[in-house]
């Protein structure tokens, strides 16, 4: 059996379309039961008196028992899109506290909520902070765990520990915390982890659709399982959590075992950050031209490339100037392409055009265009795709690639 504590908040993005209620507790019970139906699953969570009808359908759906704490607020998350920063409402500060969810079980995983605190007591507990501004450590909840592991994202390790190398992060944990293992999601790093005796890097997959939305909750839910239902080491655990992890970024669903959502999962190492740079194409007349070059130089630059951005580096210019003699020296200086599509603007094709010739490879972002329209680029070996987080991360793989090839 496991328990599960965490929240169950209303997630809504923009584009692409998505609306449902999931929350990192909900989100890993979903997970859990799909991958195996036998395991016995209890949720300790918050809940406003409009919100304990859901969870009782919940419960009926996937005889998952449910312990209901009273909350005030409704809380929701709203993405622009997939890796824009969320929206939280209501305001983070102005949400009121609830009594902290207080219970005991051999085997507990537990994420952190904005409604309050959990104190929990267990044989074994797998704790993850999910928060990014003020993240708690285990201690700071006042639980108890017999042997504990922290699943815990980079930037939520260097708030905690106050640390910023990976070494002083490690001795924080298992001389203050006292964990028995500690993972580090390394974002496209893929994930560290480590135990009193050994370390492992954990590999990030390449997949043929990226959806990000949740993908820390499943990794911790999937570990959990693997560590304490099914006596897996912790490196295992997470091995297996990193898979999983990666069907449900290529489906957005839990079918762990269903073939079809394995398709086009390959491992891929990036040590380091890639040195090459990155040419930002795209046109950028508009408000809303420049809003998307903006965002698209943002995205890419959190991934960790470099990026050459004409916009930023050059600027708008007149016909007759040097401009364009600015932007071709910058696209001989990098290594691939990201091309905003949309519009078919004749600067975007003619740098694309240029970087063909040169051997430079382009990943392409369109959405409004014809199949017709784009016969040029999907022949000359361009990669066309309409999701923008997709595509984003693809340029990340593919200079990856190229720069360990």
């Amino acid at each position: 059996m496991i328990a599960i504590t965490g929240g169950n908040y209303r997630e809504q993005c923009l584009h692409p379309d998505f609306d449902q209620q999931f929350g990192s507790g909900l989100r890993a019970c979903r997970a859990i039961n799909a991958l195996d139906t036998n395991t016995v699953i209890e949720f300790h969570t918050f809940c406003t008196k409009e919100k304990e009808l859901y969870l009782d359908m919940f419960e009926s759906a996937y005889k998952i028992k449910t312990h209901k704490y009273h909350t005030q607020d409704d809380i929701g998350f709203y993405y622009e899109y997939p890796l824009k920063t969320p929206t939280i409402y209501p305001r983070p500060d102005l949400i009121r506290k609830a009594k902290p969810i207080i219970f005991e079980a051999q085997h507990v995983l537990y994420f952190g909520m904005l409604e309050g605190n959990a104190i929990v007591k267990g044989k074994k507990v797998v704790y993850d902070p999910q928060s990014p501004v003020c993240p708690k450590s285990f201690k700071q909840t006042k639980s108890q765990a017999d042997e504990l592991v922290v699943v815990i994202n980079f930037k939520e390790a260097q708030k905690i520990t106050k640390k910023k190398k990976l070494a002083d992060i490690r001795k924080f944990f298992f001389n203050k915390e006292k964990v028995t293992a500690l993972v580090i999601k390394m974002g496209p790093k893929g994930a560290m982890v480590y135990t009193a005796t050994e370390q492992a890097v954990i590999p990030v997959y390449k997949t043929g659709a990226v959806w990000p939305i949740g993908s820390g909750d499943v990794f911790a839910a999937i570990f959990a399982y693997h560590w304490m239902e099914g006596n897996k080491s912790p490196i295992e655990a997470a091995q297996k959590a990193s898979f999983s992890t990666a069907i449900y970024c290529n489906s957005r669903s839990f079918r762990f075992e269903y073939p079809g959502d394995r398709e086009n999962i390959t491992p891929i190492e990036i040590p380091e950050y890639p040195e090459g740079e990155v040419y930002l194409a795209g046109p950028f007349f508009t408000f809303a031209q420049r809003w998307l070059v903006n965002e698209v130089l943002n995205n890419l630059t959190h991934l960790g490339m470099r990026v050459f951005s004409p916009l930023h580096e050059v600027g708008l210019g007149e016909p007759g100037s040097d401009v364009a003699k600015q932007d071709l020296d910058g696209l001989d200086r990098c290594t691939i392409v990201f091309a905003i599509l949309d519009g078919l603007d004749s600067g975007t094709l003619v740098e694309i055009g240029y970087a063909l010739k040169m051997g430079i490879p382009v990943i392409a972002y369109v959405e409004n265009e014809t199949n017709e329209n784009l016969t040029m680029l999907v022949g000359t070996g361009c990669t066309i795709e309409k999701d923008l987080t997709t595509a984003l991360y693809k340029c990340l793989w593919l200079l990856a690639e190229k720069e360990n090839a």
